[in-house]
Order: structure tokens, then sequence, then C-alpha cells
């Protein structure tokens, strides 16, 4: 009768764990790459870089953002900013 029991809580916490993943990814990860096209906007415009870190996280982002073609011109931009500035 256990073993049913514990079947199930595990069938349950595995159910649980791909619905996080899946949240994850299809949900979290556009809402990320959104941010970091809008910062990148904000970071061409001034043309200048505030925050080190920001910079590294949107940079990040959008190096990995998958099938988006202004996330990549972005970052190509930055990438051109980061080599002027000598980073």
């Amino acid at each position: 009768m256990f073993i049913v029991e514990y079947l199930l809580f595990y069938i349950l916490l595995l159910l649980f764990l791909g619905a996080v993943i899946a949240f994850t990814y299809f949900v979290i990860k556009p809402l990320q790459t959104y941010w970091a096209i809008v910062q990148a906007r904000k970071i061409l415009t001034a043309n200048k870089i505030k925050s080190a870190r920001q910079f590294r996280n949107v940079y990040r982002i959008l190096a990995t953002a998958r099938n988006d073609l202004e996330a990549a011109k972005l970052w190509k931009q930055l990438d051109e900013m980061k080599l002027l500035a000598g980073n």
C-alpha cells in the first residue's frame, strides 16, 4: 500500500517539476529577453554604460536569446560598443 502512495507522490513531484521548468522556459525567459531588449535600447540611446553589472547582464541575456532578430541586432551593437570602450 505504501509503495503505491510513494509512486503517486513521486509522479506528482515530477509533474510539478516539469511544470516549473516549462513555466521558466516559456514565460520567464521571454520576459527576461524583453527586459534586456528595453535596457539595451536605453544603453544604446544614451551611448554610455552606466553600470558594468547591468551591461554584462543585458549582454549575456541578448547573446543567449534564441530566434530573436532584434536581440541579435542589439547584441551586435552592444558588442561593438564594448569593443570601443575597451572592455
